[in-house]
């Protein structure tokens, strides 16, 4: 009899926590004020001057002498979405396509904007692909 008890519990928990495993978690009320939070596999929704969040995956990020600073580069995603929620739970459904595989952006130019990390990720080999085809032509 306790193991049926136990049984109906342990389904009855389940069942109760499946609903929030289907959603992404919480996205944070602020981002890093001083950008400590992009980093490399940081991915990133950002509001977009033309209006919507856009999402970014950072896939390299590099440390210049001063006064240049630190140049963050990302893969954009489309579509844009309206609220940083919907922008992480369109991350986790994995319903993007790629806009631009390879973008530079002085972190001085994107701290302005209104920006939250969403997630931490491993960078595969074809997501840093461009970047390194973009090194390799600065280096002829």
């Amino acid at each position: 009899m306790r193991s049926i008890a136990l049984a109906v519990a342990v389904c009855a928990g389940t069942l109760t926590l499946a609903p929030a495993c289907d959603r992404a978690p919480p996205v944070p009320e602020t981002s890093d004020p001083t950008g400590k939070d992009l980093v490399v596999g940081a991915v990133v929704a950002a509001t977009e001057r033309s209006g919507g969040i856009r999402i970014y995956k950072i896939v390299e990020v590099e440390d210049l002498p001063l006064p240049f600073g630190r140049d963050l580069h990302m893969i954009a995603y489309d579509p844009k979405v309206q609220t940083f929620q919907e922008a992480a739970e369109l991350r986790r459904k994995g319903k993007m396509t790629v806009a631009q595989d390879h973008m530079m952006v002085r972190l001085v130019n994107f701290m302005p904007r209104d920006h939250r990390v969403i997630s931490n990720e491993p960078i595969s080999d074809e997501e840093r692909a461009p970047y390194l085809r973009s090194v390799q032509s600065r280096q002829r």
